[in-house]
């Protein structure tokens, strides 16, 4: 997912974060764009995810 991030946004500041029970969470700039265990919404489609950010 970072990779891909970043190739379509370069200057993306991205910081993995370990984690556990299951939550993934992408935070760009500090922003919140999605949330595996709040949104019960799974994992994004990449492609998808990155075009809507």
């Amino acid at each position: 997912m970072e990779a891909a991030i970043l190739k379509s946004h370069p200057n993306a500041q991205i910081e993995l974060t370990p984690g556990g029970g299951g939550t993934f969470v992408v935070h760009i700039n500090g922003e919140k764009k999605w949330d595996k265990l709040a949104d019960n919404s799974g994992f994004p489609d990449e492609a998808d995810f990155v075009a809507s950010i």
